[in-house]
C-alpha cells in the first residue's frame, strides 16, 4: 500500500486521486518529456528541475496495475460472492472451463497463424528475389498533403516513368504518397499516420502542399537548409524560395532559412499524373541520395518562369 501511495506522490497527487486526475497529470508529464526531447535534439540546455519521466511512467503503470487489481477483485466478489463458502470452488470450475475453451481457440489460431506465416514467408522470399533483381534506387520521393494519383497505376508507375524520362541517367525512382486532406476536422488520423512515416521512412525528397509545408516545419531538423547552395543562390530572394523557421507549439524557435523551392510552375508539373495545388520541394536532412535530390531541384528550378 505504501508503494501505491508513493506512486501517487510521484505524480504530485493525493493518494488514490481520481483516474481522471492521474491521466491528466501523466499527459502533462508526457508533453513535457516530448518538449524536452525536442530541446535536446536542438542542442538546448535542459533545466535541472528533477524531472524524471522514467520514474513518472513507472508510477503511472503501478497505479494502473493497482486499479486493475481492485477492479478484478470487485468483479470476482460480484461474480462468485453469491456462492459464499463455495466461492473458491465455483471460481476454479469457471476458470477450468475457460482455460480449456481458450486453449481450443488458441490451437485453432495457431494453425491459422502457421498457414498465414508460411504463405507470408513465401511471399517475402518472392518479393526479396524481385527487389534483388532491380537496380539500386537513385531517388525516393514522398508526396505529403492533399495529393492523389489520377491513374490506375500500382506503385506510381506513370509518375516514376515521368521522372525517368526527365532524368535519363537515373535507373530507378521510387514514389510514395502520404495523403492528408485539406479539411482540418479530418486531418488528425492522417497526421498521426504521417508522423509514423516521417519517423520510420527516409525518402530523399518531400513534395508538400501549403498546409503540409507549415506542418513539416514543426518537425525539428527535417529539411536541409538551401540558403547557401550555390546552384540555387539566384532563387533565395525570389518568390520561389519557401522560407520558414523550425517551430515548437506553432512558435518559431530559430532563424528563418530557405528549406524548400516552389516548383509548381516548373516542368515538374508537366505531365505529372498527380492532382495537386502546390509542389513545394525540400530535401530531407538525412537523405540517402542528397546529391541526386539536389539535382532534381536544380533541373526543375531551371525551368521556372523568370520573375518580371
Amino acid at each position: 500500500m505504501e508503494d501505491i501511495k508513493k506512486a501517487y506522490e510521484e505524480l504530485g497527487l493525493e493518494p488514490f486521486a481520481s483516474k481522471g486526475l492521474v491521466e491528466q497529470r501523466y499527459d502533462q508529464a508526457l508533453r513535457k518529456h516530448r518538449a524536452r526531447t525536442k530541446q535536446a535534439a536542438l542542442g538546448q540546455t535542459l533545466p535541472d528541475d528533477g524531472f524524471d519521466f522514467d520514474k513518472i511512467t513507472a508510477a503511472y503503470r503501478a497505479i494502473l496495475d493497482y486499479e486493475t487489481k481492485q477492479y478484478t477483485e470487485a468483479f470476482e466478489q460480484e461474480e462468485y460472492g453469491k456462492y459464499k463458502k463455495m466461492a473458491g470452488q465455483a471460481k476454479k470450475l469457471d476458470h477450468f472451463w475457460r482455460y480449456y475453451k481458450i486453449h481450443t481457440f488458441v490451437a485453432i489460431g495457431l494453425v491459422i497463424a502457421l498457414i498465414y506465416g508460411i504463405v507470408a514467408f513465401i511471399d517475402r522470399q518472392e518479393e526479396k528475389r524481385y527487389l534483388a533483381s532491380l537496380p539500386p534506387i537513385d531517388l525516393s520521393i514522398s508526396f505529403i498533403g492533399n495529393y492523389f494519383d489520377t491513374t490506375d497505376d500500382k506503385n506510381f508507375e506513370t509518375t516514376n516513368e515521368k521522372f525517368l524520362t526527365d532524368f535519363p541517367e537515373f535507373q530507378r525512382v521510387v514514389t510514395e504518397m502520404i495523403y492528408v486532406p485539406d479539411d482540418p476536422s479530418m486531418q488528425y488520423a492522417y497526421l498521426q499516420k504521417a508522423m509514423v512515416m516521417l519517423m520510420t521512412e527516409t525518402p530523399d525528397l518531400y513534395i508538400a502542399d501549403e498546409a503540409m509545408k507549415d506542418w513539416t516545419f514543426q518537425q525539428a531538423g527535417m529539411y536541409i537548409e538551401l540558403d547557401n547552395v550555390e546552384s540555387l543562390s539566384h532563387l533565395v530572394d525570389s518568390k520561389y524560395a519557401v522560407k520558414g523557421a523550425v517551430q515548437e507549439d506553432n512558435e518559431p524557435i530559430g532563424p528563418e532559412h530557405v528549406y524548400m523551392i516552389d516548383l509548381t510552375e516548373s516542368d515538374l508539373a508537366k505531365d505529372l499524373p498527380i492532382a495537386h495545388t502546390k509542389l513545394l520541394v525540400g530535401i530531407r536532412a538525412n537523405a540517402p541520395n542528397a546529391e541526386k535530390a539536389l539535382q532534381f531541384i536544380e533541373h526543375y528550378a531551371a525551368t521556372l518562369p523568370s520573375e518580371q
